[in-house]
């Protein structure tokens, strides 16, 4: 069984006081602020007001909310593109969707960054298997179809406080639908993945009180709201991949 580098890494608080760091550790505190403050250090390329660490909560170091820790698992194939991924295409694509930007070069400073970060966070795990926690529980079977009606009801009870009536958030929170928020195309306009992540982190501070079916109805209800479109349906995207040689 084969790890991640195993020795206890210096920790991100650490990092960020020290003054001078090595070119490894510096891309590390980069892909950390890209991470948690996406609109000032990942404005190149974002397209949203939303922030890596909106999903990923605690900076990607939550399990069962969408954790980083998950370089061992790479390359792997993807469904989604058709392909094998390397981890700086799936970095790269978080750009597209959830961020509903463009997508940056293989060879940005930020994607390096990133993939830096996600690899310091990794340590410790099996290369090839998927860390505990990773992704969001997968929900079991409620016997019922989610039921957006209903979810308005939870979402103007349980949700509205801090994502505001309109679902455009306010400041420090995200925006849920909307033009500045996740488009069609992202990760969480998947009902039931939406679905798993409210059960298991929302309400902040009351996770896991919703029950299944409730945490269903919800993320029906928001991701029935207007917000951008799936890239992949768009031809300048098409011509961009092809340009990039992400296509045959």
């Amino acid at each position: 069984m084969e790890r991640l580098a195993a020795d206890t890494p210096i920790t991100i608080d650490e990092l960020l006081k020290r003054s001078y760091l090595d070119d490894y550790h510096s891309n590390v505190v980069f892909g950390y602020r890209i991470v948690t403050e996406t609109e000032r250090f990942g404005a190149r390329y974002s397209g949203n007001r939303l922030r890596c660490s909106n999903c990923h909560l605690n900076a990607g170091r939550k399990p069962d909310a969408i954790p980083l820790n998950v370089a061992g698992m790479y390359p792997k194939w993807r469904s989604k593109n058709g392909r094998r991924n390397g981890i700086g295409l799936r970095i790269r694509e978080c750009f597209v969707y959830s961020l509903d930007g463009i997508m940056p070069p293989e060879d940005s400073p930020e994607v390096l960054a990133v993939a830096a970060y996600i690899s310091y966070i990794s340590h410790g795990e099996v290369i090839g298997e998927a860390p505990a926690g990773r992704g969001v529980p997968t929900l079991p079977d409620t016997g019922y179809d989610p039921n957006p009606a209903s979810g308005k009801a939870i979402y103007d009870t349980k949700c509205a406080q801090c994502h505001a009536n309109d679902g455009h958030g306010i400041p420090g929170i995200p925006p849920l639908w909307g033009m500045d928020a996740y488009n069609k195309g992202a990760g969480m306009a998947n009902i039931k993945k939406a679905a798993g992540f409210i059960w298991a982190n929302m309400p902040l501070g009351q996770e896991r009180t919703l029950t299944h079916q409730a945490a269903l109805d919800v993320a029906a209800y928001i991701n029935m709201q207007i917000r951008p479109g799936d890239p992949r349906r768009s031809k300048l995207l098409k011509l961009f991949e092809s340009i990039s040689g992400l296509v045959d």
